[in-house]
């Protein structure tokens, strides 16, 4: 599964990119844009092993400001994420030394805070690739559930996120648009819950966003 959607994020990203350069059409270049989305964490390698469940509880919100004479933009983004899977029972051994046999549930809150740059590739069309980098921490909270006893772990991070995306004008000279953006983001977080031992979290996000233009 997340393969398959990788490729077509892939594939869809390189086929606007193609149409967009061959797009002749008068627009305009924003002065900044804003995007509130919808994000769908997939999470890989150590964290994987914690939650393996792909998870669409996800929203996000961030500003880009085009910098003047040039196709770059310097922004920020905030978002939150939530995880989350249950484990058929297994048996654990409370402070107190009694012997909890259960269903156990994991899972993990997220917010991420970066600040970001990204190369738009053409702008002033209704169609505009960009590439761009994240660069932030992440507040992460770690729960295992069994029964009444909720053990937690909070962990402060430093992340970085390589991204490819899209954004899609809904006109010409509109001021709103849509977003589609996929992105790997490595981070330096650990978990250690229970004899559960992860570090240097790492997960694939696909965010589908509206975005409003400031000219």
């Amino acid at each position: 599964m997340k393969k398959i959607t990788f490729i077509l994020a892939f594939c869809l990203l390189a086929t606007f990119m193609v149409n967009a350069q061959e797009t002749q059409a008068p627009g305009y270049k924003p002065h900044s844009y804003y995007v509130i989305a919808w994000n769908n964490t997939f999470t890989i390698g150590d964290f994987n092993k914690w939650v393996g469940n792909a998870s669409p509880a996800g929203f996000y919100f961030g500003g880009q400001y085009f910098i003047p004479g040039m196709n770059l933009s310097a922004g920020f983004n905030i978002s939150w994420q939530r995880l989350s899977q249950e484990y058929p029972k297994q048996t654990y051994m409370a402070n107190n030394g009694i012997a909890v046999t259960a269903t156990n549930y994991r899972f993990t809150w997220m917010v991420p805070f970066n600040a970001s740059i990204e190369y738009n590739i053409i702008p002033d069309k209704v169609v505009s690739p960009y590439i761009g980098l994240n660069i932030g921490g992440d507040y992460m909270e770690h729960h295992l559930l069994i029964q009444e006893y909720d053990i937690i772990k909070d962990v402060w991070d430093f992340s970085l996120s390589p991204e490819i995306g899209a954004n899609f004008k809904f006109g010409y000279f509109s001021n709103w648009g849509a977003q589609l953006a996929f992105n790997y983001k490595w981070t330096t977080n650990q978990i250690e819950v229970y004899g559960t031992k992860s570090k240097d979290l790492q997960m694939l996000n696909l965010r589908v966003g509206l975005v409003y233009y400031l000219r």
